[in-house]
């Protein structure tokens, strides 16, 4: 309808326009669209799901070549990734192995594992471990190996049910090729794939610990198996 009056005319709609309320209705579904397609693509990337293919499993094979024999330890038993971890960390190669020291009959068990980021960072001892009737005791410490303590590892106590004291000690970090970290958030570590090593003894009283001895003697020796950053 259209009125007049002094040669101003005005357009009055016959119905209600609802252009503007559907753009905008439009523009926040193109909106919440491209927040979910940024989310999806931000959690594959941290998973590993969406990182640069390479020959990884060439890579893994290398820590094969981990020598039998470590200072004083010597390799007592090989063994195999859990087949419900290895489907679950996705590793592109792995070693669990039990070493035994000569001179005082210690024994510890070694696991290094390489695979995507995501599942290899997330899944730490505090996890695991609280599922087969262990406690935590105290809160994790960084421990540092080395002559200039270039690695360093985060180490945790557990007590067996129903006993209160510590009986199990367990050393573990990550690396993308250099220096073992014991690190806060290793899942946002900048790269695509990560190395997780996982000493496991008898607890140390305060003069003996073999999980510390072990790991002295051997981190030095893994850089030469672990890929580049």
């Amino acid at each position: 309808m259209t009125t007049s009056s002094d040669h101003l005319t005005v357009q009055i709609p016959s119905k209600p326009l609802r252009r503007r309320g559907g753009s905008s209705r439009i523009a926040a579904t193109a909106v919440l669209v491209v927040l979910t397609l940024m989310s999806g693509a931000v959690h594959g990337y941290l998973d590993g799901r969406w990182s640069v293919n390479r020959d990884l499993t060439a890579l893994g094979s290398v820590l094969d070549d981990l020598p039998d024999e470590i200072g004083e330890w010597k390799l007592h038993e090989t063994q195999e990734l859990d087949p419900g971890a290895a489907q679950l960390l996705r590793c592109y190669g792995s070693v669990v192995r039990v070493y035994r020291n000569e001179a005082n009959g210690a024994v510890v068990n070694l696991a290094i594992m390489f695979g995507p980021r995501g599942p290899i960072a997330v899944h730490t001892p505090e996890i695991c471990y609280s599922s087969i009737g262990t406690n935590q005791v105290g809160e994790r410490e960084v421990e540092r190996v080395g002559g200039a303590g270039e690695d360093s590892l985060w180490s945790v106590r557990f007590a067996v049910d129903p006993l209160p004291d510590p009986s199990l000690e367990v050393w573990y970090g990550w690396s993308s090729g250099g220096e073992w970290q014991a690190r806060e958030n290793p899942r946002f570590w900048f790269t695509d794939a990560l190395y997780k090593i996982q000493i496991a003894g008898p607890a140390g009283d305060g003069v003996n610990c073999p999980v510390k001895d072990f790991a002295a003697s051997l981190l030095p020796l893994t850089h030469q198996y672990l890929g580049t950053e």
